[in-house]
C-alpha cells in the first residue's frame, strides 16, 4: 500500500508542472482567433478578464487553490458572455478550474470540468485535436489519485499521442505525458517497462524534470528489493532538488516523506527521525495540518513507532516498551486520519471518520489498515501479558477500523468502470479482507461470541469475486432499474467495439514486426469507445436511481440466510488463505463449514509446505507424462493428497458424513479438484490408483466462486425453447496458424473422439449437433440463446497474460464466412445473453487460467456464468479423448435419470475408476471434469415418474370409490 501515497504526492508535483505549462501556453495564445465573438464586450470586462486570469495564475502558483478557482470562475462568466456557453474558447478556463478543484480534493468536480472541456474541443474540432492532450493529462492525474491506474495510463498514452501530432508546438506536453506514463507503469507494477522509459528519457530533460525520473527509479528499485540502487537514486534526487529549488523546496519535502517510507521498508530505523523531522518542517511551510501531505508525515511517524524494535533486557521490560510504542503509534495514526479528512477532529484512536469525510479515499484506506494492524498487535501483546479483556477491546477497535477500510474499498471500486481496474484493486486489497477476517477470528476465539463467525463469513464473502459479483449485479440492475432497451443496446454496441479493437490491438502487438500505424489506430479506437462507454455509464447512474442503488449495494448473503436456504444433504465449505510470506511469518487457512443445522469457523496455521503440497498435486495431476509415473511419484502424491485433506478437512468427518460438498476455494486451491484428496493414509507398497481412498468415494463435490453468487445469481428456471446444442469441430486439415501460442503454430491437431462424444450425448438428450466444418462460431452465436444445454467439445487456447482473450476454437471458417474468425474469445462470451441451464465445456483447460487474487481463476467458464448460464461442467486440464467421451456418456446417462449435476459427474467418475485398466485409473484421466455453480437436476428421475404414476392411480381409485359411495347413497 505504501506506493499509493507516494503516487499521490508525485502526481501533485506533475500537476503543478502541467498547471504552469498550461497557463503559459494560454497566455501565449490568449489573443489567438479573437475575431468572431458572439457579443460585444465592454473594455472594462476585457480588462477584468485579463486581470482574473493573471490573479488566478498567481494564486495557483502560491498554493491558494480556492482563490485561484474563484478567479477562474469569474473569468469563465466573462468568456461565456464573449463567446457563448458552448464555445471551445471556454475549454482552457475549464481546465484551470478543474486543476484547482483537483488540488482542493474535489476530484469528481474536477473530472466534470475536464470532460466539459473535452466536449467543447471535440465539438469545435475533432477527437484528434492536439490540445485535448491537456485534458487527458489532467484526467490521468485524477485517476492516479483515485487509484484507477489503468485508466490513468490510458489517458497519459492518449495525451502523448495527441501532443505528438505537433511535436514542436507541444514538446513540453510530450515530456509531461511521458513522465505520466512512467508513473502509471510503476503503479501497475510493470516495473521493467517503467525502468526502460525512465532511462530512455532521463538524458533528454532538464534537471527540474530529471529529478522526477530519478525519484521514480528510486521507488521502483525499492519495490524490487534492489536496496543499493534505490538508495543511490534517492540521494541523486535530493541533489537535483536542492540544485533546482533550494534546501527548503516543496519538492524536497515531498521526497523526504517518500524516503522515510523507504527506510521503514528496509527497517533502517536510526535514520528515520532526522528525515521525518526535515520532512515535517518543509511540509508545514506549504500546507496546513489539514492536508494529505501533512497526513503522510504523521503516517510515517506512526509507522516508525509501530514497527521499530524495542531494546530491553527482560521480557517484561520489552512488553512495556513495545506497549508504549504502540500507544504513540496510535496517536500518530489518529493525527494522520485527522489531517486526511475534511471535518473529522476526534483525537481518540478508537474513533473513526465516515467515508464521506475522506479527501483521498486511498490514503485514508491505507491509514485505517495500519491503525487496525496496530490495534491487532497491541491486542496480541495484551494477551501475552494475560490481560484478556483489554486484548478483546483492542481487537474490536481494530475490526471497526478495518470494516471502514473495506467500505472504502467498495467505494473506490464503484468508481471504476473498467473490469481490469476492478481486478487490479481486488488483487491489491485482498490483504485488507484477510486481516479483517483474522480480527474476527481472534474475537471469536477469545469471546465465543457467534456474531463474530457471522462477521467473519460476511467479510470473507466480500473478499470473493467482488469484481465478478459487481458485473453480475450490474447486469441484474439493468433488468430491474428501468433502463430503456435502446440504452442497453447502445451499451452492448460500445462493449463489442471496445472488445474487438482491444483484440485487434493485442494481436497486432504479437506480430514479429507490428505495424505502428495499426497500433496507433487501434489504440485510439479503444480509447474513443471507452470514453463513450464511461459517459454512458455516468448517464445511467445519474438518470436511473433504482439502477444505481441496486448496482452499488454492498450486500452479500449472510449466515442465517444461507442456513435457511441450504438443503439437508448439502454442506458449504468456504476457505480463505492468508498466504505465508517468505522469510516473514507463517500464514493461516480460514475455514467456514455451514449446514442447515450448524456452522463452524476455524483457522489452521500453514507455511510454505502447505502451498508446496498444492503445487505438487496440481503438477502430478496435469503432467503429460502420467504414463511414466514412478512408484516414488505415486507415494509422494498419496502422501501430499492425504496431508492436504487433513489440512482442509481436519475434525470434520462426522459433521460432513453423507453430505454433498459445495466448495468455495481460495487462491491456488482453485487449481485442484478436491476429488483428488485422500481421506485415509493409503498403503503405498503397491502402486494401484484404482483402490486409493479418494474423497469422491464419500462425497459429491461442486464448486462456486462465492456463496452469494450461488444463492443469489446462479439460479435459473428453464427458459429456452430447445434442448441440446452441441458443437464438435474435428480440425481435419485445419492449418490455421495461431501464432500467439507455439503449440498451435502448425495448425490445430484433430480431436479423434469428439464425434463419438456428441453422439453419446445425443443418446440421452434430443437437440441439434454440429460437427466437423459445420461447427462454426457464427452458428453458435446465432443459436446459443435458444437452447437449454450447451455442449462444446473442442480445443481451447489459453491466454494467461490477457484472460479475456482465451478462446474456444470452432471449425475453420468457410470461404463465404466473413463475420467471425472461428475463435470465440472470453470477452465475446461476456457479451452474450444465454438462457441455458447448463454449459458443458468439454474442451481442454476450460476451467484453468490466470489466478487473480480476490477473484479466483479467470477462466472461459467464468464468461459463461456471467452470460447467464448458472451451471458449468468444465475441465481443469487437457482431457484424454476416449476417456473424456466415456465420462461424458455416463454423466448424461445419470443426468437423464434425474441425478443432480454433481452426483451425475461423481457417479460417472466412479464408474470410470471401476472399469478402467491400471493406466487409465490414473487421476489424470478422470479428475479434470468439475461442476461449478447450480447443481440442481435437469430432469425428473424415473423413480419420481414411477411414484407419480402410483400417486395418480391411488388418487383415481379414491375418486372412484367416493363417486360410487355417493351414487349408492343417492340410490338408497
Amino acid at each position: 500500500m505504501k506506493k499509493i501515497n507516494r503516487t499521490r504526492l508525485k502526481s501533485l508535483i506533475m500537476s503543478v508542472f502541467s498547471f504552469i505549462f498550461f497557463l503559459v501556453f494560454l497566455q501565449l495564445h490568449s489573443n489567438a482567433g479573437a475575431q468572431g465573438s458572439k457579443t460585444a464586450v465592454s473594455l472594462e470586462d476585457t480588462i477584468k478578464a485579463k486581470q482574473y486570469n493573471k490573479e488566478g495564475i498567481l494564486a495557483g502558483r502560491l498554493g491558494d487553490f480556492e482563490l485561484s478557482r474563484d478567479y477562474f470562475e469569474k473569468l469563465k462568466e466573462i468568456r461565456e458572455i464573449q463567446y457563448g456557453a458552448n464555445s471551445h474558447r471556454l475549454a482552457g478556463t475549464l481546465i484551470n478550474i478543474g486543476i484547482q478543484n483537483k488540488n482542493l480534493g474535489d476530484y469528481d468536480k474536477a473530472i466534470d470540468d475536464y470532460l466539459e472541456a473535452e466536449k467543447l474541443y471535440i465539438r469545435e474540432y475533432s477527437s484528434e485535436y492536439p490540445r485535448l492532450g491537456f485534458v487527458y493529462g489532467n484526467l490521468s492525474t485524477i485517476y492516479k489519485i483515485k487509484g484507477d491506474y489503468l485508466k490513468s495510463y490510458e489517458y497519459s498514452v492518449n495525451a502523448l499521442r495527441l501532443f505528438s501530432k505537433e511535436p514542436d508546438h507541444y514538446y513540453s506536453g510530450m515530456i509531461l505525458s511521458q513522465a505520466g506514463i512512467a508513473e502509471s507503469l510503476f503503479s501497475l507494477k510493470r516495473y521493467e517497462e517503467a525502468i526502460k522509459l525512465c532511462e530512455e528519457h532521463m538524458g533528454q530533460v532538464t534537471d527540474d524534470v530529471k529529478y522526477y525520473y530519478s525519484s521514480l527509479l528510486a521507488r521502483i528499485y525499492s519495490e524490487l528489493g534492489e536496496i543499493d540502487l534505490a538508495e543511490q537514486y534517492y540521494h541523486e534526487t535530493f541533489a537535483l532538488q536542492k540544485k533546482t529549488g533550494g534546501i527548503n523546496s516543496y519538492d524536497l519535502g515531498i521526497e523526504y516523506t517518500d524516503y522515510v517510507k523507504f527506510l521503514l521498508s528496509i527497517k533502517k530505523y536510526d535514520d528515520i527521525p532526522r528525515y521525518n523531522d526535515l520532512s515535517e518542517e518543509i511540509i508545514a511551510k506549504y500546507f496546513t495540518k489539514k492536508s494529505i501531505q501533512y497526513a503522510s508525515v504523521m503516517l510515517n511517524y506512526a509507522d516508525y513507532y509501530s514497527l521499530r524494535y524495542s531494546e530491553a533486557s527482560y521480557l517484561s521490560d520489552f512488553n512495556l516498551k513495545k506497549q508504549d510504542d504502540f500507544y504513540k503509534a496510535l496517536d500518530f495514526y489518529q493525527k494522520s486520519i485527522i489531517a486526511a479528512t475534511g471535518t473529522f477532529e476526534n483525537t481518540d484512536p478508537k474513533s473513526n471518520p465516515t467515508v464521506e469525510q475522506s479527501v483521498s479515499e486511498l490514503q485514508l484506506l491505507e491509514i485505517l489498515k495500519k491503525k487496525a494492524q496496530c490495534f491487532s498487535a497491541l491486542g496480541d501483546l495484551k494477551l501475552n501479558m494475560n490481560k484478556k479483556n483489554e486484548a478483546v477491546d483492542y481487537y474490536k477497535s481494530g475490526l471497526d477500523a478495518m470494516e471502514l477500510a473495506i467500505e472504502l474499498v467498495h467505494q473506490i471500486r464503484t468508481g471504476f468502470v473498467s473490469e481490469d481496474s476492478r481486478l487490479f484493486l481486488s488483487e491489491n486489497q485482498q490483504s485488507t479482507f484477510v486481516e479483517a477476517v483474522n480480527l474476527s477470528y481472534k474475537l471469536y476465539k477469545q469471546t465465543g461470541d457467534e456474531s463474530y463467525v457471522a462477521k467473519g463469513f460476511e467479510l470473507t464473502e466480500k473478499s470473493k469475486s467482488a469484481s465478478f459479483l459487481a458485473a453480475v449485479k450490474d447486469s441484474r440492475a439493468k433488468q430491474f432499474g428501468g433502463i430503456p432497451d435502446s440504452l442497453q443496446s447502445r451499451e452492448d454496441v460500445l462493449k463489442i467495439n471496445i472488445s474487438n479493437y482491444k483484440q485487434m490491438l493485442y494481436e497486432e502487438s504479437q506480430q514479429e514486426s507490428p505495424d505502428s500505424i495499426k497500433l496507433a489506430l487501434y489504440s485510439s479506437k479503444v480509447f474513443y469507445y471507452s470514453e463513450k462507454y464511461t459517459q454512458l455509464v455516468q448517464l445511467l447512474e445519474d438518470s436511473f436511481p433504482n439502477y444505481y442503488s441496486f448496482k452499488y449495494a454492498n450486500e452479500v448473503a449472510n449466515l442465517d440466510e444461507i442456513r435457511n436456504r441450504i438443503k439437508n444433504h448439502d454442506a458449504i465449505v468456504e476457505y480463505l488463505i492468508d498466504e505465508p510470506k517468505e522469510g516473514q511469518y507463517s500464514g493461516g487457512l480460514f475455514r467456514f463449514v455451514i449446514t442447515n443445522k450448524e456452522f463452524s469457523f476455524s483457522r489452521t496455521p500453514i507455511d510454505s509446505t502447505f502451498m508446496n503440497r498444492i503445487e505438487f498435486v496440481y503438477q502430478f495431476l496435469t503432467s503429460s507424462n502420467y504414463q511414466y509415473t514412478t512408484k516414488a511419484d505415486y507415494q509422494h502424491y498419496a502422501g501430499s493428497a492425504y496431508e492436504l485433506y487433513r489440512d482442509l478437512f481436519a475434525n470434520l468427518n462426522q459433521d460432513l458424513e453423507g453430505k454433498n460438498l459445495v466448495v468455495i476455494p481460495d487462491d491456488k486451491l482453485s487449481y485442484i479438484p478436491f476429488d483428488a484428496l485422500l481421506y485415509e493414509q493409503p498403503d503405498t507398497s503397491v502402486m494401484n490408483f484404482r483402490n486409493l481412498p479418494y474423497l469422491i468415494k464419500k462425497h459429491s463435490i461442486s464448486y462456486t466462486y462465492s456463496t452469494t453468487l450461488l444463492f443469489e445469481y446462479f439460479e435459473q428456471k428453464k427458459k429456452a425453447d430447445h434442448g441440446l446444442l452441441a458443437f464438435a469441430p474435428s480440425y481435419v486439415n485445419d492449418n490455421r496458424d495461431y501464432t500467439e501460442v507455439a503449440e498451435f503454430r502448425a495448425g490445430l491437431l484433430p480431436l479423434q473422439a469428439v464425434d463419438k462424444e456428441v453422439e453419446y450425448v445425443s443418446e440421452f438428450m434430443s437437440g441439434d449437433i454440429f460437427k466437423d466444418s459445420l461447427a462454426q462460431e457464427t452458428r453458435f452465436k446465432q443459436l446459443a440463446k435458444d437452447y437449454d444445454v450447451l455442449h462444446l467439445a473442442m480445443h481451447t487456447i489459453m491466454n494467461d497474460t490477457l484472460p479475456m482473450y482465451s478462446k474456444l476454437a470452432f471449425a475453420k471458417p468457410t470461404a463465404d464466412e466473413k463475420e467471425d474468425d472461428g475463435w470465440l474469445n472470453t470477452s465475446e462470451i461476456y457479451n452474450m445473453q444465454l438462457n441455458a441451464r447448463m454449459a458443458v465445456l468439454s474442451a481442454c483447460n476450460t476451467g484453468s487460467g490466470k489466478m487473480q487474487k480476490g477473484e479466483g481463476v479467470m477462466s472461459l467458464a467464468r464468461g459463461f456464468l456471467y452470460a447467464g448460464c448458472p451451471s458449468i461442467i468444465m475441465t481443469l486440464w487437457e482431457v484424454e479423448d476416449e476417456s473424456g467421451a466415456e465420462i461424458m456418456r455416463s454423466f448424461y446417462r445419470f443426468l437423464s435419470n434425474g441425478k443432480n449435476k454433481a452426483d451425475a459427474l461423481r457417479l460417472a467418475k466412479l464408474e470410470h475408476i471401476e472399469n478402467a485398466d491400471p493406466l487409465k485409473a490414473h487421476p489424470h484421466f478422470w479428475l479434470a471434469y468439475v461442476a461449478v455453480g447450480n447443481t440442481s437436476p435437469l430432469f425428473m428421475g424415473k423413480d419420481l415418474y414411477f411414484i407419480g404414476i402410483v400417486v395418480v392411480i391411488i388418487l383415481a381409485l379414491v375418486v372412484d370409490q367416493l363417486r360410487r359411495r355417493k351414487k349408492k347413497i343417492r340410490n338408497g
